[in-house]
């Protein structure tokens, strides 16, 4: 099924037009995709896909991309990334854009009672970014469960992941662990660490940081 998306997106077709050539669902080519672009930023730099990919410092190559959560007060939590170079580069070739011309949104969703898989909630808010490299959103409801993603915004409706968070509750000391394939390393204070990879209700957009 993949290769067949990669030809149709190839042609500059869209994930809902690919979706009705291939008699599949948006979600399941999302899904696919994501898994493509994941995969392919884990390849070693000596493969061929690594000739595509200009030079870069060895120590970053090395460090894995991040999505870190940190509780900052009962209704605050600071979000804060790292999505290296290389990734991005993949997502222009793929795409078909230049690096600078790809919209980093952030999406926040309430998850409570939901094991999330990215497909099955609506997001409270989301934010479109520019520079910042963290993120505070305000407005959380006490007793709730919380989950953010970074990703790339491609259209007015589709919206393509790239990180995400464990979940976060608002009213334990620890954070609540998603069942997903995400690996995370939890941190005290309400700090987690998440490698690579619902009802609506108000959050207050919050504020960014370079």
């Amino acid at each position: 099924m993949i290769d067949e998306i990669i030809k149709l997106r190839r042609r500059g077709l869209s994930f809902r037009k690919i979706a009705s050539e291939l008699d599949t669902t948006v979600g399941k080519v999302q899904y696919q995709w994501t898994k493509l672009i994941q995969n392919k930023g884990k390849r070693d730099s000596g493969e061929s896909l690594g000739n595509l990919i200009a030079e870069e410092n060895p120590v970053q190559n090395q460090t894995k991309d991040h999505l870190i959560l940190t509780r900052s007060a009962d209704d605050k939590v600071k979000v804060s990334w790292r999505l290296p170079i290389q990734k991005e580069k993949l997502l222009s070739l793929y795409l078909n854009e230049p690096a600078s011309s790809l919209r980093k949104s952030l999406r926040i969703y309430n998850v409570t009672g939901v094991i999330f898989d990215g497909a099955n909630g609506v997001c409270d808010h989301e934010v479109i970014l520019s520079d910042q490299s963290e993120w505070t959103f305000k407005g959380l409801k006490p007793g709730k469960v919380y989950c953010v993603e970074l990703g790339i915004k491609i259209t007015d409706t589709h919206f393509f992941p790239l990180l995400r968070s464990e979940a976060l509750h608002t009213s334990e000391e620890l954070p609540c662990h998603s069942h997903g394939k995400y690996e995370s390393e939890v941190q005290p204070e309400w700090t987690v660490n998440v490698s690579t990879y619902t009802y609506y209700e108000s959050v207050s957009e919050g504020e960014g940081k370079e």
